[in-house]
Formats: C-alpha cells, sequence, structure tokens
C-alpha cells in the first residue's frame, strides 16, 4: 500500500479533494470521514489509516491496520482473519491462506481462487465467496483467469466442476468456452448435442469484456451457450464487429 496521491475521481479508486480523502464509486463520491491524508495508505479499493481499514469507502469492522496487508485485488487478511470485497471469510487457516490468480477477471472485478491448508475458495465477480466442496487441496491450481482451475480430480469453471469432464483431453478455449473428446462446455455447463470436432469460437478477439459469446459447429450456432437461429446469430456477429 502507497501514500494517496490521485486527486481526480477514477471509478473505485481512492482520491484527494480539498484536504480529504473520497472514494469514487459506481454512482457517487463518498467523503471517508475523518480521515487525514497523511494517515492513509491505498491500492486501489483497499486502504487504511493508523486506526481503521477500508474496502472502496466500507470501514472494515475488527480489522487491524498495524497488520492489514493486500494479497490481491479480491483478498486481504491481517492477523485475525482473511477479507474480501464481501466481508470476512470464515473459518480460514490464516497461516496457510494463500491466494491462487491475482484476484481479477477480465471485467476489472474482483474475483479469484485462494486456498489453505484444509479448503479451497472462489471469490466471484459479484463479492461473494464459496468453498469449493470436494476440492482436492494439494493439487488444485487456478489457470490464471480467475474463472477456470483444476485438481488432480476436476475441472472447474466460476467455482464449480465440470460434469462429466475427461481431464486427459480437456482444452480450454476462447470465451469461456472448453472441450474434451467428446463434449463441450461453456463455463461450468455442458452444450448439449454440440459436435466436438467442429466446433468454433467465433466472438471477435477486440469484443468488450462483458459481452455475449458467439460459436458454431457443423450443425448449430451458439449464442453463448444456447442454440439460436443463424439469422440473429449474424446480427450479433455483425453488431460485435
Amino acid at each position: 500500500m502507497q501514500p494517496i496521491t490521485n486527486t481526480e475521481p477514477v471509478d473505485n479508486e481512492f482520491f484527494l479533494q480539498n484536504r480529504a480523502v473520497y472514494f469514487s464509486g459506481l454512482y457517487e463520491n463518498g467523503l471517508l470521514k475523518g480521515v487525514l491524508p497523511e494517515d492513509f495508505l491505498c491500492w486501489h479499493y483497499w486502504g487504511k489509516t493508523s486506526v481503521a481499514c477500508f474496502m472502496g469507502g466500507i470501514r472494515l469492522r475488527g480489522a487491524d491496520p498495524a497488520s492489514f496487508r493486500v494479497l490481491n485485488f479480491a483478498y486481504t487478511m491481517d492477523k485475525t482473519a482473511v477479507y474480501t470485497t464481501s466481508g470476512r471469510v470464515p473459518g480460514a487457516d490464516l497461516s496457510t491462506f494463500e491466494t491462487l490468480d491475482d484476484g481479477q477477471n477480465d471485467s476489472g472485478a474482483p474475483q479469484g481462487y485462494a486456498r489453505d491448508s484444509r479448503q479451497v475458495y472462489f471469490h466471484n465477480g459479484d463479492g461473494r465467496v464459496k468453498i469449493i466442496k470436494g476440492a482436492e487441496v494439494s493439487t488444485f491450481r487456478s489457470l490464471g483467469d480467475t474463472y477456470f482451475a483444476r485438481d488432480a480430480k476436476r475441472i472447474y469453471a466460476y467455482g464449480k466442476p465440470l460434469p462429466r469432464v475427461e481431464l486427459t483431453s480437456w482444452e480450454l478455449l476462447p470465451c469461456w468456452y472448453s472441450r474434451d473428446a467428446r463434449r463441450v462446455y461453456y463455463l461450468n455447463r455442458e452444450i448439449k448435442g454440440a459436435d466436438r470436432d467442429s466446433f468454433t469460437v467465433c466472438t471477435p478477439p477486440d469484443a468488450p469484456p462483458l459481452a455475449d459469446h458467439l460459436a458454431r459447429d457443423r450443425n448449430h450456432f451458439y449464442w453463448n451457450d444456447e442454440i439460436t437461429e443463424e439469422v440473429q446469430w449474424m446480427e450479433q456477429l455483425r453488431g460485435m464487429t
């Protein structure tokens, strides 16, 4: 964390104005009451003073400033707890807790995988944290994009295992699609009836991060994981390009 230097509002960042500290939120700028600029350190939307810690404009109750440190975009910790943008992570083992990616998805939202000696965690882009039941902690790893992960037994997308996936032939495709020797998936859902061999992702590389995704095979046109008519599919593709 560094002393605050921003003097202009930037989305999801702290900034200085008239000797006061503000947080630039989605809809309005919020004043951090009683916070002195010279006593404030921050990193993106994480901040602290000598007496308090903050996630954006929200004070993290009970957090210890002396030991508070940022792990990545999605996770922080102090001597008593691990924190995310939704608050404390219950039951986390502080001595072994580690993040497994940079904690930020392609739209800029905090998201990502972490683990400790007992369990694996997934922080989704909406701020919620879930424990991935059944994950093998020792072999679990994120694939780096904050959506996909794997262990020795399963492939995971958005914190959930892919159904009936064959590990040895599974490959990750662009735009949240993937496939193994027999099936095609969109995130953690199998696309029923998709032809694995002719399946092609057609979303333009420069499409916005939150754009819908397009694909096709020799039989169907797909909008995300739904079969759609060719006319509508082509209309959407033209709009993207």
